[in-house]
């Protein structure tokens, strides 16, 4: 054996070594339940929801993963259309939620355009009939909600409620 190859070798041998040696951290197992990750908006949105439905002594919605896709799917939907409407495509709100895969029980939805921030947004739903039931249905236990923007820079809000079949 050369000393070229002996080195060689050698420093294979170590590096083995090395590498057996290193603390071995077991793979990270998959999250099972994935963290659903609000925007400002979003959460603001919650909150004064639930700060309504806490006036009316109602339990809090909370944010369901499957209702936030479906919502922000919506609104994301009415931004690029520069439509506000329930039905879009075809699709009315339980359609989206079916295709989110969420089962319900039952299901709803407020939408608004042109709000500038949550307070306003939630404000003018209280100060609609129908959007305030919505809000304070006693029935609802989950939300989705979302905020998205058409190309001039104005907010579709979009606020979706439910209740999971079974529960």
């Amino acid at each position: 054996m050369t000393r070229v190859s002996f080195a060689l070798v050698l420093l294979a041998a170590l590096v083995s070594v090395a590498a057996a040696q290193q603390p071995k951290t077991p793979p990270k197992k998959a999250d099972k339940k994935a963290e659903l990750v609000l925007s400002k908006e979003e959460q603001g949105v919650i909150d004064l929801t639930n700060a309504e439905r806490k006036k009316a002594d109602l339990p809090p919605l909370k944010a369901n993963p499957k209702l936030m896709a479906a919502a922000r799917g919506h609104g994301e939907n009415m931004a690029k259309q520069d439509k506000l409407d329930h039905v879009l495509d075809d699709k009315k709100p339980a359609d989206r939620v079916k295709d989110a895969g969420y089962k319900y029980a039952a299901v709803g939805e407020n939408v608004a355009w042109n709000q500038k921030d949550p307070a306003q947004v939630v404000e003018a739903w209280m100060n609609s009939e129908g959007h305030r039931a919505n809000i304070l249905k006693k029935e609802y236990e989950e939300i989705g909600v979302a905020v998205a923007k058409n190309a001039k820079g104005e907010p579709y809000w979009v606020q979706v409620f439910g209740k999971q079949l079974g529960r």
